[in-house]
């Protein structure tokens, strides 16, 4: 078999593995758009507070204490083929004792009298995040192995136990506690389905030098994500800390819907191309790696701007169909800022992102986010009181403007990352065009009015896009079609390549 059939062979199985990731982020994504607009019409904005602020704190405490351990089973297991049992004993023994850790010191806050009031959350807090270690090492133990439907299951596992046992729990009174418990019961069993196939070898031990090489090469990528989820999260606090947790709960269900729409739409993209880059890169250079990221960020493009321009026109009728009647009025105003924001975090982390992980400089990434970080919580901190959620939002923007900013300035200095000049103008006139057909009817808020400006807003902005051959789509529908009717005295259309002028 000929190098090029091997490559070839190994393209079409990384390929189909990125598609069952799709599927398997995808699917859960779609569950996860679902519940929001269920659980704002079943959870007052307080109760949906108190949740989100659960949910804010085992993310923020998931990604500090606990992401380099996930990492470092990723990036180790391979190393460890002749003797498995040993990283995975130690990551897994580690885990005990850091969640025994945080158990304590929750069981130590609940006794103090600044708790009163709290306790309830810290208690759901310390459950919530102890199931989740144990749910997240098997996801990632199953991305290791490459056994990517096994990923799929326990991913829909949990979101369906969120949806299912969730929406039932508060159906019976059970407030906040309903997602909690759905959420934690889907991973338990998850974990349980899964735990003799993948840790029945493991043992209460941690191997010393085992345990240095993972601090080293994971605390480090830990810190960047934790500093991620601060910039993403740390609003919520404030507003409650400000604003009370009614108001937490407003902002929330709004920042929630629209960035995980937004943001699922770009990771599809990253999860798909992002692979064929690293390929590129190994295969034939820095270049050729280049180019393909010039796509990359084509299509993030492409994804991320008519979705930021539609559900600032939208935002009236989109949160009238799908949010509580309590939520609409506040997501409406500040869903614009969002959807820029999230926007703005999407590309930076799948593109810009992208340098320090080419140059293997993963650690600029932490100061960069550290800073971000900081600058988020001092404008919350002089917005929040002054323009309420309102200015919560602005201040996300500007922080991840910082953020894309000096990602950009300083990965160039690494590994140059071509920008799209070309392409982002194409968009941009595309997305022009789909609000100047859309914005005449915004004041529509009904169910089929909102589902056909989505359609005629979606079908203007390919239309555009088709016509002005974006990334050589025409020629590549027109190729197919000429294929199915070449015959006697038809000529096919010759094969064509991306046109690299086109994008930049």
């Amino acid at each position: 078999m000929g190098h090029t059939d091997v490559m070839q062979r190994e393209g079409r199985h990384v390929l189909s593995h990125a598609a069952i990731y799709l599927v398997a982020r995808g699917l859960p994504g779609i569950i996860a758009f679902l519940a929001i607009p269920l659980f704002s019409r079943l959870l007052l904005p307080a109760d949906y507070g108190r949740y989100a602020l659960v949910m804010a704190t085992v993310g923020l405490l998931n990604a500090l204490v606990f992401q380099w351990l996930r990492l470092s089973l990723v990036r180790y297991l391979p190393a460890f083929k002749d003797d498995p049992a040993r990283l995975k004993s130690t990551l897994i023994t580690s885990s005990l004792l850091l969640i025994a850790v945080l158990g304590v010191i929750a069981g130590i806050a609940c006794l103090l009298p600044i708790a009163h009031g709290w306790r309830a959350v810290i208690g759901a807090c310390w459950v919530m995040l102890a199931v989740q270690t144990m749910f997240e090492l098997s996801c990632e133990y199953a991305r290791s192995v490459l056994q990517p439907w096994q990923y799929m299951v326990l991913q829909v596992m949990r979101s369906s136990a969120i949806i299912g046992l969730g929406v039932t729990l508060m159906l019976l009174g059970w407030g906040w506690w309903g997602p909690l418990i759905g959420g934690a019961a889907g991973m338990a069993l998850a974990v349980a389905w899964v735990y003799r196939r993948q840790w029945g070898d493991v043992r209460l031990m941690i191997d010393r030098p085992t345990l240095a090489k993972v601090c080293h090469y994971g605390l480090p990528l830990s810190m960047t994500v934790a500093l991620t989820v601060v910039i993403s999260s740390s609003d919520r606090f404030l507003i409650a800390g400000f604003m009370g947790e009614g108001a937490a709960g407003l902002y929330s269900v709004a920042v929630d819907f629209t960035s995980q729409t937004l943001t699922l739409l770009m990771l599809v993209i990253n999860m798909a191309m992002f692979p064929i880059a690293v390929r590129a890169w190994e295969h034939h250079g820095r270049e050729a790696a280049q180019e393909q990221m010039r796509s990359n960020a084509a299509l993030l493009m492409a994804v991320g701007v008519p979705c930021v321009i539609g559900m600032t026109v939208l935002a009236p009728g989109i949160t009238n169909c799908f949010l509580g009647e309590s939520y609409r009025a506040t997501a409406a105003q500040i869903i614009p800022l969002v959807a820029l924001g999230a926007f703005l975090a999407g590309f930076k982390a799948y593109h810009f992102d992208a340098a320090f992980q080419f140059a293997h400089r993963t650690i600029y990434q932490v100061w960069i986010v550290l800073f971000a970080a900081i600058v988020n919580v001092a404008l919350n901190w002089i917005a929040i009181p002054r323009w309420g959620i309102n200015g919560a939002a602005g201040a996300s923007v500007v922080a991840y403007l910082v953020s894309i900013g000096l990602t950009a300035w300083l990965g160039r200095r690494h590994f140059v990352l071509p920008f799209p000049v070309g392409a982002c103008v194409r968009v941009l006139i595309a997305g022009s065009a789909m609000a100047g057909v859309v914005y005449p009817f915004r004041a529509y808020l009904g169910a089929y009015a909102v589902a056909a400006q989505i359609a005629g807003g979606a079908a203007t902005y390919g239309a555009v896009l088709l016509a002005w051959n974006f990334l050589g789509l025409r020629d590549a529908i027109l190729r197919r079609y000429f294929r199915g009717i070449t015959g006697p005295g038809v000529a096919a259309i010759p094969e064509v390549h991306l046109a690299d002028a086109q994008m930049r």
